[in-house]
């Protein structure tokens, strides 16, 4: 049986934000934060910082990590993070957590949510789990999430636990082996 991919999993709160932290990211990063503030900005620094050194330790070298955001739409530096030479890269952040997923082998979607975000369904645990399903697939490069008609298996979506109470987060690689996904976890 061919194994699964290595999915890399970091996980962060935003007690890492502060100035130090900023002073680490490159120009255009810094620039990105500009006119963010509170858990927003505190939320988008930690991600971008978290996202180089889950990168850096993929690649096993400290040298600076290349981010291409250019959305597909409208050419701004907001879309989907991008890592020139790779790996598969995705990052996702609610409340005080932010997670960054990376793959050597494919690519990968990974979203987090406060459950509280969905205080207004009947069932609030099930509701965050279904958005942040539909999230990932998104986020791996998989369309809008509608069944594409094929017969070919579907990678499945895998339910993350993530390290705080109260929030929701799931997991998806694009090509996932039929032996399935191999996570490691650093927090």
């Amino acid at each position: 049986m061919v194994a699964g991919p290595d999915v890399h999993l970091w996980w962060a709160d935003l007690t890492a934000a502060d100035a130090a932290l900023e002073a680490t990211l490159p120009p255009s990063e810094r620039a990105r934060l500009e006119g963010l503030d509170g858990a927003a900005r505190a939320r988008r620094m930690v991600g971008a910082a978290l996202l180089r050194q889950a990168v850096r330790a993929h690649r096993g070298e400290e040298a600076e990590v290349a981010v291409d955001r250019t959305c597909e739409e409208c050419g701004a530096q907001h879309g989907r993070p991008v890592v020139a030479g790779g790996p598969h890269v995705s990052v996702a952040h609610a409340g005080v957590l932010v997670v960054v997923a990376t793959c050597g082998t494919a690519p990968v979607g990974v979203d987090v949510e406060r459950v509280s975000r969905f205080s207004g369904e009947q069932e609030p645990a099930a509701a965050a789990a279904a958005w942040v399903a539909h999230e990932a697939r998104l986020k791996a490069g998989e369309g809008d999430g509608v069944a594409s008609g094929s017969d070919a298996p579907e990678p499945p979506v895998l339910s993350l636990e993530p390290p705080l109470p109260g929030y929701a987060a799931a997991l998806r690689v694009a090509a996932a082996g039929p032996s399935g996904v191999r996570l490691v976890v650093h927090r």
